[in-house]
């Protein structure tokens, strides 16, 4: 089991110090990635989310700093950027950091946020199925063949994997049709194990089995919470053996990368939650 930490790279806590600290401790704690939220310009009162360090930037200024962290995007709204470009930055990063990235994507749910930028909400699940094709057809040297030079490419032929994130039905078959993996949000191992039986069913594939979770140890805090989106979400809570416990059971069913989604006031109280984190990873 790979266990890793979504870096809060938005809201009033991240600075330069604080994410060069975070991702030094994350690497120390040999701990397995990092990943970063995605947001580009929302409503000023869409709170954390009205300041967010931009995703593909942080993770280069992340990637020079560290040596053997994954780097990962949880979750890149790729219907909000042009292909080509994303591509490239994409590819970019994988050079530079030897291999170590993976993209979460989704489709986003902040209409709002397309409006603003001018992009087509209503049709953003083809939009993102036609945008993975293009970035994918540049790694694999497809614009070289046609006459054009889009060097560096990334580390592997394929490009870095692609995790699907969401855990609707149309999520679950994007999944199949342009993922690499799985990356939903705040599942119950029960929830996590049915969405990979519906998403084998469809297609046996060596699939990347990943959840990113909210993680709050040692916190008199309730387990379920509302996320961004409206949906119910599950936080692991408890002590640390608790949590153990729950882990072993998303393990049980085959998650092979876990993904705690600290939420803190201070830079200590996120500390504290991190070396929890680090204290954890050494029973798996």
């Amino acid at each position: 089991m790979k266990i890793g930490v979504s870096l809060s790279n938005y809201g009033l806590l991240p600075s330069r110090s604080f994410l060069k600290d975070t991702a030094l401790e994350i690497e120390q704690l040999e701990l397995d990635s990092i990943w970063l939220s995605d947001h580009i310009i929302v409503p000023k009162n869409d709170t954390p989310w009205n300041r967010v360090f931009e995703n593909v930037t942080t993770l280069g200024f992340l990637a020079s700093i560290t040596e053997h962290v994954q780097l990962g995007s949880s979750i890149l709204l790729v219907p909000l950027r042009n292909p080509l470009v994303l591509a490239k930055q994409i590819a970019t990063l994988d050079s530079l950091s030897n291999g170590r990235v993976v993209i979460g994507v989704g489709i986003g749910w902040n209409k709002k946020e397309f409006d603003l930028l001018g992009y087509d909400f209503k049709n953003r699940t083809k939009t993102v199925a036609e945008n993975i094709d293009i970035m994918r057809k540049m790694w694999a040297g497809y614009y070289a063949k046609q006459g054009y030079s889009c060097e560096p490419m990334p580390v592997s032929d394929k490009g870095p994997p692609i995790l699907i994130g969401g855990q609707s039905n149309g999520a679950l078959k994007r999944v199949i049709s342009i993922g690499d993996g799985w990356h939903p949000v705040g599942l119950s191992a029960q929830e996590y194990g049915l969405g990979m039986q519906k998403i084998m069913q469809m297609k046996k594939s060596n699939f990347i089995w990943s959840l990113r979770i909210n993680f709050a140890a040692n916190q008199k805090i309730e387990s379920q919470y509302t996320g961004a989106d409206g949906a119910t979400r599950l936080r692991l809570v408890g002590n640390l053996d608790e949590i153990i416990s729950k882990i072993h059971e998303y393990q049980k069913i085959g998650l092979t990368h876990l993904v705690c989604d600290i939420r803190a006031d201070s830079k200590k109280e996120y500390f504290e939650q991190l070396k929890s984190i680090g204290e954890i990873k050494n029973s798996f």
